[in-house]
C-alpha cells in the first residue's frame, strides 16, 4: 500500500453494511475466508461515484456473473496498480477507455447480480498483493477509505425547533447519530452564508456542530435563527438499564444468523414477542431506529435459547398488537422440519406426518399468499412446540380428509419412489461418495433389491436406498437417502434452466475435473440444468461449481459452472 492512494467514498450514504472478511459460513463454499470487499447501503438508483482518479478497463453486463452489472477501473500510483469493482448496477454511465476523476458520477445503484436486496458491493484489488483466504490481489478497503474532511466552524449558531435527529449525511437515509433536543443551539460548519440561506427551507440539509464537538447533518426545516424563548429545560438524562432490555418488532421480521441481509434466516419474530438484547444495553439502546444498525438478540420461549440478529431499523421499545389468529397449514405428505429454509440445511431437525397441524409463525395474510408457492418457505410451530422451517410447496390451508391420504404401496413388484426434493443421487450409501445425478421430485427412482426392506427404510435418517434412475444416456443407477423420498410424486418444475457454453468444453460422468470425460459440448450448445432452476441460477458462472445438465441429442453428465452463462454469446 502507498500512502498517497486513498478512496473517495462512492456513495453519498456512508453507511456500511458488510466489511471485508464477515460471514465466513456464506462464503465458505466458495472457497473464500469472508466478504471480499465492502457492501454499502444504496436504494436502486443512487448515484454511484468514482473513488480514484483513473482509467475504466472493463464493463460487464448482467449476465449470470455474481457481480452482475458492473464496472472496473484501473488506477496507477507510484508504480503500484490498483483497481476498483463497482458491482450490482442498475445503470453504468461511462464506457470502457475513458478516463475518470475520484467523485466523478460512473454508475447507478441497482439489485442485479447475486444480491439479496439493493445495495453497492466495493471490491479493492492491488495487483501482485496476497491476502490470505482470497483471490490474488484482493484487499481491504476499509484502511484506504478517506476520512472524512470537516469544514471549519463559523460563527453562526442555529436552533433546533424540536426534537429532530442528527444524521451523518445530507439525506433522511443516512445513519442516526444522536437526537438533538427541541432548542439545542448548533454551531454551522462551512459556508454560513449559504447555511443561513438555508434555514426553514424542505430538503435542504447543514452541516453542523454540537457543543460536546460531535459533527453531522441536521434537516434545515427544523432549525431557525433565533433561540426559542423562554429556553426549554434541560431534559432529564435517560437512566442506563439495569437489567435485560427487551424490544420488540414493527412488523413481522427476520430474524437472521448474522448481522446483515445476506446472511440465512432462523426465525420470525412476531411485534408482541419480546426479544431481549445480547451484549452492551446503552450501546444497544442508541442504535434503535438507525438503518443500517444490527441488534443482537435471545429469542423469546426457544427451548435451545437461540440468539440472532434483528435489524435495529425495525425495532420498539413498546410490543405491538398480537394477531388475532395465526394461520394453520397441513403437510400433504410427510415431510423434513428444517433449522434455516433451505433444502441444503442438513440434516432435518424433525420429520413431520403427513397432516399434522402446523402454525405458521408469520403475518397471517402474508403465510396464506405463500402456501403452496414452489420455492418459498414457512416458519412453524409444532402441536409439540417445536419451531422450524417447512417447504411452502407441500402444505396446504385445509386437513386432509381420509380420503385424501396416501394409500399404503402395494409390493407386488418393485417400489418405485420419489425424491421429497431436489436430490443428490451418490455412488455409494454415504454423502462422502461422489455425486453420479440429480432427481427432481417428479421422477421415478426404482428400488434395487427387497421391496419390503426399502419400505421399512423410508424416512429413517442415516438409511440409503439402491436406485434405477430413469431412462437416461448416462449413469444407470445409484444411491438416495431413504429420509428424502417418499412414495408418490412431486411437482415437476414449470422449466429448467437453460445454460450456454462460453466456449468448447468437456462433459464429465461426475461433478469434479478428475471424473472420466464423456463428451465434448460445443460452444452456445444449450444445455437443460436437471436441477431445482433457482438453485442452477445462483450456481452459474461460479468457480469449483457444476452443474448436471442434458444435451440436445439427450446426453446426461455434468459441466463446469464457470464454463457456462445464462444467455448465449
Amino acid at each position: 500500500m502507498t500512502d498517497k492512494f486513498r478512496l473517495h467514498w462512492p456513495v453519498d450514504n456512508r453507511t456500511i453494511t458488510q466489511y471485508f472478511g464477515e460471514n465466513p459460513h456464506v462464503y465458505a463454499p466458495y472457497n473464500q475466508a469472508g466478504h471480499e470487499g465492502l457492501d454499502f447501503l444504496a436504494p436502486v438508483g443512487d448515484d454511484i461515484y468514482a473513488c480514484a482518479d483513473g482509467e475504466v478497463f472493463d464493463v460487464r453486463p448482467d449476465d449470470g456473473n455474481a457481480y452482475g452489472l458492473h464496472v472496473r477501473l484501473r488506477h496507477r500510483v507510484d508504480g503500484h496498480e490498483y483497481r476498483t469493482i463497482y458491482a450490482h448496477l442498475s445503470e453504468v454511465l461511462v464506457s470502457e477507455g475513458q478516463h475518470v476523476g475520484a467523485g466523478d458520477r460512473i454508475a447507478l445503484s441497482g439489485n442485479t447480480g447475486h444480491t439479496f436486496g439493493p445495495h453497492l458491493h466495493l471490491t479493492l484489488k492491488l495487483v501482485g498483493a496476497k491476502t490470505p483466504g482470497y483471490p490474488n490481489g484482493v484487499v481491504d478497503p476499509l484502511s484506504y477509505l478517506q476520512e472524512e474532511e470537516i469544514p471549519a466552524p463559523t460563527d453562526l449558531t442555529i436552533y433546533t425547533t424540536d426534537r429532530v435527529r442528527l444524521r451523518a449525511g445530507p439525506t433522511t437515509s443516512s445513519a442516526q447519530l444522536t437526537w438533538l433536543g427541541k432548542g439545542e443551539a448548533l454551531t454551522v460548519l462551512g459556508d454560513a452564508g449559504t447555511a443561513r440561506a438555508w434555514v426553514g427551507q424542505p430538503g435542504q440539509w447543514i452541516q453542523v456542530q454540537r457543543a460536546d464537538g460531535m459533527h453531522g447533518f441536521v434537516a434545515a426545516w427544523y432549525v431557525q435563527l433565533q433561540p426559542p424563548w423562554p429556553a426549554p429545560p434541560e431534559p432529564e438524562p435517560e437512566p442506563a438499564p439495569t437489567g435485560p432490555l427487551t424490544v420488540y418488532a414493527t412488523e413481522a421480521l427476520n430474524v437472521r444468523r448474522g448481522p446483515s441481509t445476506g446472511t440465512s434466516r432462523i426465525a420470525i419474530a412476531l411485534p408482541h414477542e419480546p426479544l431481549t438484547l445480547v451484549g452492551d444495553l446503552q450501546a444497544a439502546l442508541a442504535q434503535i431506529g438507525d438503518r443500517g444498525a444490527w441488534l443482537h438478540v435471545r429469542l423469546p420461549e426457544q427451548p435451545d435459547g437461540s440468539k440472532g440478529y434483528v435489524a435495529a431499523w425495525y425495532v420498539q421499545t413498546e410490543p405491538g398488537p398480537e394477531p388475532e389468529t395465526l394461520l394453520t397449514v397441513y403437510p400433504t405428505e410427510d415431510m423434513n422440519m428444517r433449522e434455516w429454509p433451505t433444502v441444503s440445511a442438513n440434516p432435518p431437525i424433525a420429520r413431520l406426518a403427513q397432516g399434522t397441524p402446523l402454525t405458521v409463525h408469520d403475518d397471517p395474510e402474508r403465510a396464506q399468499a405463500l402456501t403452496g408457492r414452489y420455492g418459498e418457505w414457512l416458519y412453524v410451530e409444532t402441536p409439540e412446540g417445536r419451531r422450524g422451517w417447512v417447504a411452502a410447496w407441500y402444505v396446504q390451508l385445509q386437513p386432509l380428509r381420509p380420503a385424501e391420504r396416501m394409500p399404503e404401496p402395494a409390493l407386488a413388484g418393485p417400489l418405485t419412489v420419489y425424491a421429497a426434493e431436489v436430490l443428490n443421487v451418490r455412488r455409494g450409501p454415504s454423502t462422502g461418495t461422489s455425486r453420479v445425478a440429480i432427481a427432481l421430485p417428479h421422477e421415478p427412482l426404482t428400488v434395487i433389491g427387497d421391496p419390503q426392506a426399502a419400505l421399512s427404510r423410508l424416512g429413517r435418517l442415516g438409511e440409503w436406498l439402491h436406485v434405477r434412475l430413469p431412462d437416461r444416456q448416462g449413469e444407470s443407477e445409484g444411491y438416495v437417502a431413504a429420509w428424502y423420498v417418499r412414495t408418490e410424486p412431486g411437482p415437476a418444475p414449470d422449466t429448467l434452466l437453460t445454460v450456454y457454453p462460453i466456449t468448447d468444453m468437456n462433459m464429465r460422468e461426475r461433478p469434479t475435473v478428475k471424473a472420466r470425460r464423456i463428451g465434448q459440448i460445443s460452444y452456445n450448445a444449450p444445455l437443460a440444468v436437471h436441477d431445482d432452476p433457482e438453485r442452477a441460477q445462483a450456481l452459474t458462472g461460479r468457480s469449483d461449481e457444476w452443474l448436471y445438465v442434458e444435451t440436445p441429442d439427450g446426453r446426461w453428465g455434468w459441466v463446469a459452472a464457470w464454463y457456462v452463462s445464462k444467455a448465449p454469446s
